[in-house]
């Protein structure tokens, strides 16, 4: 039985308190309410209701409101939401070997497949392979392979090539519960054997600044195209906080 992809905790408060989910943002705002109220009524059955105490209550919840605040913009929260709205794709050639993989695997580009396998060399310890039924044996070749020489592999089945959503969620699956000791930013994601709809899936399931990927392009220099060296290819939130410049008209 399959285990379905864990929703982070960010995620699912998240579903209270935006207006995306009416009914989950109906009842949260309620709650909030009648906790906002209970909250009131207890701070002026503790300290008192007159001008002097519903000041100093205030003045109080003020300052809680500006450490919370200032503790969440510290902690990068509010920057990274910040950002989310702006950011540059980049593309780095002969990026830097990485911990994790996590591919497709192709009948038709196994060439690309070995190159990044390859490419990545000794640092590389955690490969997930992604394989569609057609493409199950040679993932379980390669396994046996990437065995031989020390590499922990992890074939992972996808039921259909042409389900963007399943792709991204297995990818997601694959970052959320799978990693083990490595952090998201020792793994990448290549997204070059894939089906058009499996590899907008994988590049949806990494747009956090934190996941990158990668293209494994080929050579058409004689009548064989032979695979280059991976392109990789992240986004980059910094131009978020870079000024915009006024025009003067």
């Amino acid at each position: 039985m399959k285990s379905m992809p864990q929703r982070s905790p960010s995620k699912t408060f998240e579903l209270f308190f935006t207006p995306r989910f009416p009914i989950f943002f109906a009842f949260g705002a309620l709650a909030l309410a009648v906790m906002g109220n209970t909250a009131t009524d207890l701070l002026k059955l503790y300290f008192g209701s007159d001008a002097a105490r519903l000041w100093l209550i205030l003045a109080g919840a003020g300052a809680m409101l500006a450490f919370l605040v200032y503790g969440a913009y510290a902690a990068g929260a509010i920057r990274e939401r910040a950002m989310a709205d702006s950011y540059d794709v980049i593309d780095k050639p002969k990026p830097q070997q990485y911990r994790g993989l996590i591919a497709f695997v192709s009948l038709t580009q196994r060439a690309h497949l070995e190159k990044a396998l390859n490419y990545h060399g000794e640092k590389l310890e955690r490969i997930w392979l992604i394989a569609t039924p057609d493409a199950e044996d040679l993932a379980q070749e390669l396994k046996g392979e990437s065995v031989a020489i020390g590499k922990a592999i992890t074939v992972v089945p996808l039921d259909d090539q042409w389900e963007l959503l399943r792709t991204k969620a297995t990818v997601e699956h694959i970052y959320q519960t799978q990693l083990g000791g490595l952090a998201e930013e020792e793994v990448i994601a290549d997204f070059t054997g894939g089906t058009k709809p499996m590899t907008v899936g994988m590049i949806f399931a990494c747009l956090s600044p934190r996941r990158h990927l990668e293209y494994v392009p080929a050579g058409y220099e004689s009548s064989n195209p032979e695979p280059l060296d991976p392109v990789e290819y992240f986004l980059d939130y910094s131009v978020a906080s870079k000024s915009v410049p006024m025009s003067d008209g």
